[in-house]
């Protein structure tokens, strides 16, 4: 147990809080941000030893030097959402906030950075859905420019790929700058799982990519997104073990984190199998795919973090199915 302090931004996301507390399990101390008041009632009303909050209301422009004081690494995950803001305020958000939150690490002496990129960082925004048969890499990479992404203002996870691969050109074209830094990059597929321990549970309105799943299990028929299934508990587990990889070139730690692949077909075809109470969409309520699904190649991440095994995704989604229902109970 290292005892050594790492803050996580965006704490009280999906995925940050799960980061949080893997990072808590791991024997380090974590400082979260989180926005508005809600830092000083979380430190009110959350006695988790090891973890503390603190406000930063707007990554991209706050002043961070209080909230990085004594901090050991930065655990970066805060994103904006796909569609919840305009064109503008996502591209800025994810490339300014990143860059503000690298530049205030330089400042405050800071060397070690995990930062949450995407799947999405590996290929075209126009190849997701991601059914073209192609195996992606850590080494691989979408090309988009903004003026691209303003022209498919219309589609929301365009932007939001579009914003990732950005966001992620603008740390590696950084940290060519500032080679003392020690940084790697992890990049999800569709993150399910359940919700971390402490940390206030979503609103209806706040299911994240959760939500494809609560339409599964109400009967619904989501769109099929690229196959691409990982547990947040393996996504949590990748950013802690990530940290602690030695030193390599430039830009060679970009670890893939991701479970396997699902289609919604099997996903409910298993639900219907092992929780047959829950009123689940059919298979047959899903059309063939569009084509081959791509797949993403996770060897990099399992080697170098030696990372185990990977939860199933069929062990994801049903882990995911139980949470929202009892989250359900909570509303």
């Amino acid at each position: 147990m290292s005892g050594k302090l790492v803050l996580v931004t965006g704490v009280t996301g999906f995925i940050a809080g799960q980061v949080a507390n893997a990072f808590l399990a791991a024997g380090y101390r974590v400082r979260g941000t989180t926005r508005g008041a809600k830092a000083k009632l979380l430190n009110e009303t959350i006695k988790v030893p090891g973890l503390e909050f603190v406000q930063v209301d707007d990554i991209a422009t706050d002043d961070l030097t209080e909230a990085l004081k004594d901090v050991y690494a930065v655990i970066h995950v805060a994103s904006p959402l796909p569609g919840r803001t305009s064109v503008d305020d996502t591209l800025n958000s994810a490339v300014s906030g990143t860059l503000n939150i690298l530049q205030s690490t330089v400042k405050a002496g800071i060397e070690k950075m995990v930062i949450t990129s995407s799947f999405g960082s590996v290929m075209d925004p126009s190849l997701v859905p991601g059914f073209g048969g192609i195996t992606f890499t850590g080494a691989d990479w979408g090309v988009v420019s903004r003026e691209e992404a303003e022209k498919k203002a219309e589609d929301p996870y365009y932007v939001y790929f579009a914003s990732k691969i950005l966001a992620e050109r603008a740390i590696w074209d950084f940290a060519k700058e500032h080679p003392q830094l020690d940084i790697a990059t992890v990049l999800p597929g569709f993150v399910f799982g359940p919700y971390a321990d402490h940390f206030p549970l979503p609103t209806a309105s706040q299911l994240g990519t959760n939500g494809m799943i609560y339409g599964l299990i109400t009967g619904g028929s989501p769109p099929q997104p690229p196959p691409f299934v990982v547990d947040v508990r393996d996504v949590a587990k990748t950013h802690v073990l990530a940290l602690n990889v030695p030193r390599k070139p430039i830009g060679e730690k970009r670890y893939i984190s991701n479970g396997g692949n699902l289609t919604w077909r099997e996903a409910v075809a298993h639900l219907n199998k092992v929780r047959p109470e829950i009123k689940t969409a059919t298979p047959e309520s899903f059309g063939d795919l569009p084509g081959p699904a791509s797949t993403l190649d996770t060897t990099r991440t399992t080697e170098d973090l030696n990372f185990g095994e990977w939860i199933k995704p069929e062990d994801t989604i049903v882990a995911a199915a139980d949470a929202l229902i009892a989250l359900q109970k909570t509303w």
